[in-house]
């Protein structure tokens, strides 16, 4: 077997030099006033989509909508917002891009993922609009800022076992890269003063 595809197919390690160049990709972590519940107002709220048990790539797993760079794409910031508006039926227009977090490298699918900040005034109203999405949760994002948010879980597929990080919502897990985009909005967010 070839030195890189031993790399591609080993849960043990991803040697990122023993990959081809990643594919530019990126995701929308949208911010809104989610529903109000009483308190102080509506909290502040991320969409994420549940991915379709028979995809062929991150089958089940939840994501911020998001996917490949086009050519056709200006911009990873374009390429966010088209993602989003064909994956959970938002009007791109009413989106301001507040700005954008690190990269994040996913060796399984081998993409460079740029996580684009973005806020809208109101609620979207939501509608799945891709065979990849299987459902639409809202995470608030207090759920991000407790120091028990994250923590550390046992992730199980055909043979192979990863300790990873994640958050929880509801009957819900949150892994991979989402969790750490998440945490890393959770990060800029405790260094702004702001949560636990």
């Amino acid at each position: 077997m070839p030195r890189d595809a031993t790399a591609r197919t080993s849960p043990r390690r991803f040697d990122r030099s023993h990959f081809p160049p990643a594919r530019a990709a990126a995701t929308l972590l949208l911010l809104y006033p989610g529903e109000a519940d009483g308190r102080d107002g509506a909290p502040l709220t991320i969409p994420l989509t549940v991915r379709h048990a028979d995809l062929r790539a991150h089958a089940g797993e939840i994501s911020l909508p998001g996917g490949a760079v086009d050519a056709g794409d200006a911009s990873a910031e374009a390429a966010a917002l088209r993602e989003a508006e064909e994956e959970i039926g938002i009007d791109a227009s009413t989106v301001r891009i507040a700005g954008a977090l690190d990269e994040v490298w996913i060796p399984v699918s081998n993409f460079e993922l740029r996580p684009v900040v973005g806020t809208t005034a109101t609620r979207p109203s939501f509608t799945a609009g891709s065979d990849e999405v299987a459902e639409i949760i809202e995470l608030p994002v207090e759920r991000l800022l407790g120091h028990e948010a994250l923590t550390d879980e046992l992730i199980e597929g055909t043979g192979w076992r990863l300790l990873a990080g994640a958050y929880r919502h509801g009957d819900h897990r949150i892994w991979g890269a989402t969790a750490r985009i998440l945490a890393m909005f959770a990060a800029v967010l405790r260094e702004a003063g702001i949560g636990g």
